[in-house]
């Protein structure tokens, strides 16, 4: 594709990577190209530094041209981003980013894998970070030029979008050097969107979710494109007024006022449901019963998916199509669910949790034992979900990944599995069905990388992991996985949570379900054995257990990045190797700053500590000290030594985050400082 015709199918993208924002005059066009570094000293004056409304100005045509200049290698004039509006309003827009972005691809795979293409990402990535911390600095800053020149809020709030959303561009736009490029730290830009409250606010009063909204904030450009586009409301314009950026209300249902919707408010036809004794036969023998439509005898027949090639339905109760095999559903809805499954199956059998899975307790331990076998064995699971189902299949591609991304079957439990095992995962749209493939960016789309495919598409192209690695021999779905998939999903049945992910694990949901709840989580890690170290990392509550006080009580709500499976679980506790400061026993308490001394990196940590105080004499880390870096850290107190001799027995305490500074610029904080020498190095555990 030509450059010509690149830029001609983007135009028609009715979207933008940022929307147009004020220019407050910054002169880029008539210096030289100079790097980033030297942008500023070329064009500081007198007149300038006077003049803070200068100094901004200044500052945002450093982070806008001379961030693109230095990154891209060529020159970008001012005409190619500023537009003049009515009167002398002059305006920055992303009408032609795009096509410098691919422009800027385009280069750097034709520089192919050289050392001059490899010197360019290096140089690529130093420029992005100080870009980062420069942009951080005004935003948190009381002497940040933006804030000086006293912008009316919402400029100010749309600059920093502006910046970010270049900032979030570029640093997408790596993925273009070569896979030789040696790989390095994360840039995130979401920093802004995080504490920018314009955006969320616009959407909060359209109707979006809080808790949503605070999803889309993890990155800059699916903010700015929702931020345009309008929530869908199953329950109207109220459905999200008791939800919280923590959790949607709305997907949780009251099982005591729950109903099934007709598909129509004017029909008032009757339940129906398959027989119960053929289920629970099925079940109690340890097969999965599947459902049929009889047209002759107009009932539901029960078969065997053994016997019968079956369509898996995987859905949110919220939506009213929840119910047991005993109640059934409405047959409106059964005569929807069998003429949509037709189209894959020509009998229309279908399995559903509706209809398949009976009240009665011992059989829904069943049912629940055999449901990763379920979807698994299905030949097409089929997402039904009332948000993606107001979306047509010829809309744009973003708009279809906003509304899967969106919908509340992406933030429930149960769903996820249902998605990562099936063979062949479809979504049901309102005119039409699209699989997970067709939905995903193609490899075309990533020719030019497309920051809001990438942006949208990457929870969705989670749920085709599972399927890759299946096809691997060295690599595997691992706990880091399920903990990164669970981020954004809840459940109303907190018991429910080991037992919905256990399938992707190869644990046996069978003997899960057994156990009390409380020890489902422990038993599950102990089936699963090798884990992360950083697990210990996890915000919230812990396990009470005896070598499990390190455990994460659940596994849902955590931003955790993908890790070596390096710690080994057993009864008696973890056992893993970490980065460590290590002390003499100390009392930390909410009266005073613990400052520890590190000689031998000039540097030092402060522990504080608001709440119950605790002993410990080691602060374990999640990565080695780098200075002025911010580090996790857990502090534990040892109390001995294993049976084998080489690990230190550690008992857990509190988990904090941590920055190393320099040993010659102590700074006062506000409480009491005792300050106690520390060593540094490797520590060998077993975490009780």
């Amino acid at each position: 594709m030509t450059s010509a015709e690149r830029s001609g199918s983007q135009s028609t993208r009715d979207r933008n990577l940022f929307k147009d924002t004020i220019w407050l005059g910054g002169v880029h066009d008539g210096y030289p190209q100079v790097s980033f570094t030297e942008y500023c000293e070329l064009r500081i004056t007198d007149e300038i530094k006077s003049n803070p409304r200068k100094c901004a100005a200044l500052t945002q045509s450093h982070l806008t041209f001379g961030l693109l200049e230095s990154l891209m290698r060529i020159r970008v004039p001012e005409s190619v981003l500023l537009r003049k509006q009515d009167g002398d309003r002059v305006v920055i827009t992303s009408d032609n980013l795009r096509q410098l972005l691919w422009n800027w691809q385009y280069r750097i795979r034709e520089a192919g894998n050289t050392d001059y293409s490899q010197q360019w990402a290096a140089d690529v990535h130093t420029t992005l970070t100080m870009a980062k911390r420069l942009l951080s600095l005004e935003f948190n800053s009381e002497s940040g030029y933006f804030l000086l020149a006293r912008l009316p809020q919402d400029n100010f709030y749309m600059i920093l979008l502006q910046l970010a959303s270049i900032g979030e561009a570029l640093t997408e736009g790596q993925i273009a050097f070569p896979a030789s490029v040696p790989p390095r730290p994360g840039i995130s830009w979401s920093f802004v969107v995080m504490a920018v409250d314009l955006y969320r606010k616009q959407m909060k009063e359209a109707g979006w979710c809080p808790y949503l909204i605070r999803i889309m904030s993890e990155r800059v450009c699916t903010l700015t494109y929702a931020s345009t586009q309008r929530p869908f409301l199953r329950g109207g314009l109220n459905m999200h007024s008791h939800c919280t950026r923590e959790k949607c209300a709305a997907n949780n249902i009251n099982s005591e006022y729950y109903t099934n919707p007709h598909t129509t408010s004017a029909c008032v036809c009757a339940y129906n449901h398959p027989p119960f004794f053929d289920v629970a036969g099925l079940l109690s023998h340890g097969h999965i019963p599947v459902v049929q439509w009889n047209e002759a005898h107009h009932n539901l027949l029960v078969g065997t998916s053994s016997d019968t090639p079956y369509v898996a339905i995987s859905h949110v109760w919220a939506d009213g199509l929840g119910s047991t095999t005993e109640k059934g559903l409405p047959m409106c809805q059964i005569n929807a669910l069998v003429l949509v499954t037709q189209r894959f199956i020509s009998n229309g059998a279908f399995w559903i949790d509706s209809l398949c899975v009976p009240e009665v307790r011992d059989l829904r331990k069943r049912a629940i034992g055999l449901m990763s076998k379920t979807y698994r064995d299905a030949q097409v699971v089929l997402v039904l979900d009332s948000g993606i189902r107001s979306c047509s299949v010829s809309a744009p591609r973003e708009e279809k990944l906003l509304r899967v991304l969106a919908s509340g079957w992406m933030q429930r439990l149960w769903t996820l599995q249902e998605a990562l095992l099936a063979k062949k995962l479809v979504f049901l749209f309102c005119d039409g069905t699209v699989t997970i493939d067709d939905l995903l960016p193609t490899r075309s789309d990533f020719d030019f990388i497309d920051t809001l495919l990438i942006s949208l598409a990457a929870e969705v192209f989670r749920l085709t992991k599972y399927r890759q690695y299946s096809f691997m021999t060295d690599d595997e779905f691992t706990i880091a996985d399920v903990i990164k998939c669970l981020g954004h999903r809840t459940t109303s049945k907190a018991e429910d949570e080991t037992l919905a992910v256990s399938g992707l694990l190869n644990v046996n949901a069978a003997e899960l379900v057994i156990l009390p709840p409380q020890q489902r989580i422990r038993s599950l890690l102990l089936a699963v054995g090798k884990i992360s170290s950083k697990i210990i990392f996890l915000t919230g509550e812990k396990l009470s257990d005896f070598g499990f006080s390190w455990a994460p009580s659940t596994l849902m709500g955590h931003p955790f990045s993908q890790f070596e499976a390096d710690a080994n679980v057993t009864p008696t506790g973890l056992h893993a190797d970490y980065a460590a400061i290590y002390f003499k026993k100390t009392v930390v308490d909410a009266q005073q700053t613990i400052r520890l001394l590190i000689p031998e990196k000039e540097a030092y940590v402060e522990v504080n500590h608001d709440s119950d105080p605790f002993e410990c004499d080691v602060v374990l880390l999640s990565s080695p000290l780098k200075s002025w870096e911010f580090v996790g850290g857990v502090a534990v107190l040892v109390t001995g030594v294993d049976a084998s001799g080489n690990r230190l027995v550690c008992k857990y305490q509190k988990r904090f985050t941590l920055l190393s500074k320099g040993l010659g610029k102590e700074e006062q904080p506000e409480k009491e400082i005792s300050r106690i020498q520390a060593k540094s190095g490797i520590m060998r555990v077993r975490l009780v």
